[in-house]
């Protein structure tokens, strides 16, 4: 499909056609070939030669020209724009320069006759219906003129339509006086774009625009009242007025005798006359209905067919149309068989009422598989499985009974493994091959059996635009745009159609198209085809999906990994935190412990350091002993104390200072004695410390 996506963005590229569904129509109609499709709508780009030659017929020159139906969208009416006119008056053609001119004069004593011409625009664009002088050599064809007039107005010799000779002309006639009309005056216009419905049909267009570039054509636009459609036909002027009817009968389905025209010239013979004869314009619109005749009551047709026959009875053989009682007999049947063929056509076109001649009860009309007034989706699918079972037998395939959106999800949106493909079967009661391709392939048992096996079918009714409007818009939000634009082109005799879905890579597209002519053969072929191709996608999603899903599991299995550890890694993290939180409230609690502590010390050291005497006066009369303390770290401080103080005043003294008794120990060095382990009551002449002293701090 992405080279089909392709395909069409090159086609819209090149021909400028910006609706997707009419590009799709053409390269529908082309194969999907490119080169075909751009041929067909821009035959004009094709190489043109210097003198153009007429291509091989086709047909048999004999054989007259075939309709061609054209829609009539207003921009496929209109022919290209062209550039506006130059404002001087062009000049001759290069083999009438002034150089070749004076050549010319020199090798030849006899100049070329000038004609005087005027060329009248009738095409759109900044030109139209101007009209301007040329001035052409004697020697000058018709080939010379249109390169002239490409060089002047810009439209390609191969897309102009030169009309106004006296004659029928081609590329190679020498324009001369006695073909052209009394006021020399030509009218220029261009090919309209004719989209073609198939291959085959754009062939015979071909053929036939360019085997008849020469003969006088008439464009007419024809409205067909009773379906409310527009038809655009080309036709030679010797084309018979009764031929026209014919072919626009093949169109409408309405026939010669039942037309009703509104638009031709009265008092002509409608029968013999050509369209050059009956004097209409060269694109001349006309309309035409379905006449209603007033039909005789039944009791009275049927007491007439009652007398038909008993006369015929009793008349014998002799009479019959045809038979062999005479020439005149013969000639008298021949000239009434055409009527009474008509009137049994009419007879047998009413079913109820050609019944009731023959006694017999009208037979119930059959239902269309989906009616038109159906609201609900799936009421509609239900009503068109059980319609189309009572149709076509018992032996049918089995139509899923759901909506679409449901069947979409029961087939392709399955995983790749049990993937299947939807056929989706749509059916129009208007086309012929209706009941052929139901009856002869879709129901046959092997086409059954191989939908139940490979496919989830579903079904729909595309006879009353209500319903295919309604199927549009299912296929539009599920299928795409595209496909709508496919669905939307087919036309009523391409149905009933089986179109193949599947999706690829997430997106949802037609794998393929059967139509309605296909036999059963080419319906086996083309749906083992699809499951073949379904298969190979298939079998690659399938490789794709476990290469994903085993990524997948190792990834899962690495967040696995990753998730333990992480989880580990906030447990240490807790743990540590947690540790840190004790830590930290012990370290609280011991300073806390410690600041009371201190505290504590303070207030004792403050309470000694009240209760300390004073240090004795240098000059103070009674004994004195001076003490010098070395504390830790080799410092040294002296304190005078009266020689009767007590070793507990020293010991305060030193707590004071910060060296409490039961911290630090005070050492005598002879004797070599720790001072504050001896009895707190003595003085310090007790215990010869008197006068001096040294004693020294250490640490417990």
């Amino acid at each position: 499909m992405a080279n089909r996506d392709e395909i069409l963005a090159n086609f819209q590229a090149c021909s400028g056609i910006e609706d997707v569904g009419e590009a799709f129509m053409y390269l529908e109609a082309a194969n999907w070939n490119l080169l075909e499709a751009l041929q067909v709508v821009m035959p004009q780009e094709a190489t043109t030669p210097a003198t153009p030659t007429q291509p091989p017929p086709l047909h048999p020159a004999s054989q007259p020209p075939v309709v061609i139906s054209v829609d009539s969208s207003p921009e496929l009416l209109l022919p290209p724009p062209i550039p506006p006119l130059p404002s001087a008056t062009p000049t001759t053609p290069d083999h009438t320069n002034p150089a070749t001119s004076t050549t010319t004069c020199t090798t030849s004593t006899t100049t070329a006759p000038v004609m005087d011409i005027n060329i009248q625009v009738l095409c759109g664009g900044a030109s139209e219906g101007s009209t301007f002088p040329l001035e052409l050599p004697g020697s000058t064809t018709v080939s010379d003129l249109r390169t002239l007039l490409h060089q002047l107005v810009g439209i390609t010799p191969c897309n102009q339509v030169l009309e106004g000779f006296k004659t029928v002309v081609d590329d190679s006639t020498v324009i001369t006086p006695d073909i052209l009309p009394e006021s020399r005056t030509l009218s220029l216009n261009t090919q309209p774009a004719v989209p073609y419905h198939n291959y085959y049909e754009r062939l015979n267009g071909a053929h036939r625009s360019s085997g008849g570039s020469g003969a006088s054509e008439y464009l007419l636009l024809i409205h067909d009242e009773a379906e409310g459609k527009d038809f655009s036909l080309r036709f030679p002027g010797t084309r018979l007025i009764r031929e026209v009817k014919g072919d626009v009968h093949d169109l409408t389905g309405i026939p010669v005798r039942h037309q009703q025209w509104t638009g031709w010239p009265p008092n002509i013979d409608q029968e013999n006359a050509t369209l050059a004869s009956s004097g209409i314009s060269k694109q001349h619109h006309l309309t035409v209905r379905k006449a209603v005749k007033e039909r005789t009551p039944r009791t009275q047709r049927k007491a007439a067919a009652n007398s038909s026959i008993s006369s015929a009875s009793a008349a014998g053989p002799s009479t019959r149309v045809g038979g062999s009682s005479g020439v005149g007999t013969s000639d008298a049947g021949d000239d009434s068989s055409g009527e009474e063929f008509e009137d049994a056509a009419e007879l047998l076109h009413d079913d109820d009422d050609f019944l009731d001649m023959m006694d017999i009860p009208a037979a119930r009309k059959a239902h269309t598989l989906i009616p038109a007034d159906i609201e609900d989706e799936v009421m509609g699918v239900l009503h068109f499985c059980e319609e189309f079972r009572a149709r076509y037998g018992s032996i049918t395939p089995a139509f899923y009974q759901g909506s679409l959106e449901d069947a979409l999800k029961e087939s392709v949106h399955f995983p790749a493994k049990t993937r299947r493909l939807l056929a989706v079967y749509l059916h129009h009661d208007s086309s012929v091959l209706s009941n052929v391709f139901c009856s002869q392939a879709l129901c046959q048992p092997s086409v059954v059996d191989y939908l139940s096996a490979n496919f989830l079918v579903w079904g729909w009714d595309l006879t009353h635009e209500a319903n295919k409007a309604r199927f549009l818009n299912l296929v539009t939000t599920h299928f795409g745009s595209i496909a709508a634009s496919s669905v939307r082109s087919f036309s009523t005799d391409k149905l009933p159609a089986l179109l193949i879905i599947t999706r690829t890579r997430g997106v949802i597209e037609v794998l393929s198209v059967i139509h309605g002519n296909s036999v059963l053969d080419e319906v086996l072929t083309s749906l083992v085809h699809a499951t073949e191709m379904f298969e190979e996608q298939r079998a690659t999603e399938v490789a794709e999906e476990e290469a994903r899903q085993a990524r997948e599991a190792v990834k899962a299995e690495q967040d696995a990994a990753y998730l333990e550890s992480l989880k580990a890694d906030r447990a240490k993290a807790a743990a540590k935190k947690q540790a840190e939180m004790e830590e930290l409230q012990e370290r609280e609690r011991a300073e806390s412990l410690k600041q009371q502590e201190d505290a504590f010390k303070e207030a004792v050291r403050a309470s000694l350091e009240t209760d300390l005497p004073e240090e004795p006066e240098p000059d103070c009369p009674d004994p004195v002993a001076t003490l010098r303390f070395r504390i830790p770290g080799g410092q040294t401080f002296i304190r005078n104390f009266l020689a009767n103080t007590t070793l507990q005043v020293l010991l305060n003294f030193l707590h004071v200072k910060g060296y409490p008794a039961d911290e630090y120990k005070c050492l005598q060095s002879w004797p070599r004695r720790d001072v504050s382990s001896l009895d707190a009551s003595k003085t310090l002449m007790d215990y010869k410390l008197y006068p001096q002293e040294t004693l020294n701090i250490e640490e417990r």
